[in-house]
């Protein structure tokens, strides 16, 4: 025999629940991560707007896997102007021109170089990210020649010659 039934308690539906949240509650909850993320966003925006080395275009520097600190430094001394060319590529230009000075000298720089082009002025980073020289910068530094082919994978470096491979310090000259 059934049971008779309770007229006063509704009869249980799985198919139809009532909501969980309200439609307030369902629109604060997407709109509170929403509004957190544009905070956060903006509080790094601020925070790295101060920072000089993110800022600029990156130059194509060639770097050795020589770094500072590795010993075998080498005494043939690297002096020019530091300069940059149209293709953004850094150069020296020798500070003395003998008869058969190159008119460019093709550095190949220290493991952790880097350079940045804010506008028309280089900036040429070491590489702990502290500024060495900027363009016009007369630079003395000690190194050694190598055959250009020997860095045939690295950027602006001419396809036959001589590179100048940076295996000292870099020193503003006054």
């Amino acid at each position: 025999m059934a049971e008779p039934t309770d007229p006063e308690q509704p009869v249980y539906d799985r198919w139809s629940r009532p909501q969980a949240l309200s439609n307030r509650g369902y629109l604060l909850a997407v709109l509170v991560p929403v509004l957190v993320a544009a905070a956060a966003f903006g509080v790094i925006s601020l925070v790295s707007a101060g920072d000089e080395t993110g800022s600029g275009v990156t130059v194509r520097l060639p770097v050795s896997g020589w770094a500072p600190g590795s010993g075998g430094d080498a005494a043939a001394p690297i002096e020019g102007v530091l300069a940059v060319d149209a293709n953004r590529c850094v150069y020296l230009t020798p500070s003395v021109r003998g008869g058969n000075e190159p008119d460019r000298i093709w550095p190949v720089w220290p493991e952790g170089y880097h350079a940045t082009l804010n506008g028309n002025r280089l900036s040429l980073y070491d590489q702990d990210d502290e500024v060495v020289a900027v363009d016009g910068d007369h630079l003395r530094m000690g190194g050694s020649g190598a055959p250009a082919g020997n860095f045939a994978t690295q950027p602006c470096l001419p396809d036959s010659g001589t590179v100048a491979v940076v295996q000292s310090a870099v020193e503003v000259v006054p």
